[in-house]
């Protein structure tokens, strides 16, 4: 067997593993051996990908020295639980759950950032909000030097945790019938309403969905003194997250260009028309789509050196699953 041409998924099951096992059924990439993993007490079902079986792996007895890269996924408890193991055994992590560190790479945006990876061992596949705003502003870079963007960020239950999603799922059921809600997982009631700010806030009132994607977009861009400004609102969708963003160029750029510019870029689709429904929404047209969807592209009237962009994506498949997977098969190819 080629230890180069392993992959192993760890943490398949939740939200974010139930998509990358889907992802794997559905798209294809070029791993040449394929083993999902996860902890013992979830090991054992059986998973089919491109029509074979796979028996999940328990953890605790999987050989990771038979692979080249582990796609890790899960609570932060249990990837800093198993990546001393992972790394022991000299393979390269692409984490998804954020707390590992490792440079945050975006496969449109800085693959060149993985030439890093087989030394550190650890690479970063960012937020969905930062690998829907990273491809967009990377795209728009070649039309001018950015000075500042600012974004207001509309996410589902699915990019907070399991638990928001399924309390979402029950408020809603009991209030259409007419009964009283318990808060769930979060501070207040989430069904048919909106949450600002929902984790700790630090001296600034930023909260760590806004730190997060201000910091990784400059860390995926390389742009370490671009102004992000982000404010996010949690919304009562279960999946998918949107954007509206207000990028600033230092000279106006031509408006008419914009969009035939992020039809042309990697990772993009565009839907812009001046028509009823001529715009792309979370759910419509992102969810199970491997691409980010902008529309909405116009000129500010005010300030013509800023446009206003709306962004639609589905969280969990194109900003976990399939960049974490793109990361990996990379890896795989040019740099392990």
């Amino acid at each position: 067997m080629s230890k180069k041409a392993g992959v192993a998924v760890v943490g398949v099951n939740g939200l974010a593993g139930d998509m990358l096992t889907s992802v794997l059924e559905d798209d294809s990439f070029t791993f040449e051996y394929l083993h999902l993993v996860d902890a013992d007490d979830d090991a054992g079902e059986r998973r089919m990908i491109n029509g074979q079986s796979l028996r999940v792996e328990p953890v605790s007895r999987f050989d990771f020295s038979q692979v080249a890269v582990v796609v890790l996924a899960g609570t932060a408890e249990f990837a800093q639980q198993w990546a001393p193991v992972i790394r022991a055994a000299g393979v390269v992590i692409v984490d998804t759950t954020g707390t590992l560190g490792g440079v945050p790479v975006v496969a449109e945006v800085n693959p060149d950032a993985l030439t890093a990876a087989k030394g550190d061992g650890v690479v970063g596949s960012p937020d969905a909000q930062v690998v829907q705003t990273a491809i967009v502003l990377a795209a728009l870079a070649g039309m001018g030097t950015l000075q500042r963007v600012s974004i207001a960020t509309y996410q589902s239950m699915s990019t907070h945790s399991k638990a928001a999603v399924e309390g979402l799922a029950m408020q809603t059921g009991k209030l259409l019938n007419g009964q009283p809600v318990e808060k769930g997982a979060l501070d207040k009631q989430a069904a048919f309403n909106l949450l600002p700010c929902v984790t700790d806030l630090d001296e600034s009132g930023a909260c760590a969905e806004e730190r997060a994607l201000t910091a990784g977009v400059k860390a995926c861009l390389a742009m370490p003194a671009l102004p992000v400004l982000v404010n996010s609102v949690l919304v009562p969708l279960f999946y998918g997250t949107a954007q509206m963003m207000q990028v600033s160029f230092e000279a106006a750029p031509d408006a008419k260009r914009i969009g035939n510019v992020l039809r042309r870029a990697k990772g993009i689709k565009v839907l812009d028309k001046s028509v009823s429904g001529g715009f792309p929404t979370p759910i419509t047209e992102a969810t199970g789509s491997d691409h980010v969807w902008v529309g909405r592209i116009r000129a500010d009237a005010a300030e013509p050196n800023t446009i206003h962009l709306w962004i639609v994506s589905d969280n969990l498949r194109k900003g976990v699953a399939i960049n974490s997977l793109k990361l990996a098969e990379l890896l795989i190819k040019d740099y392990l």
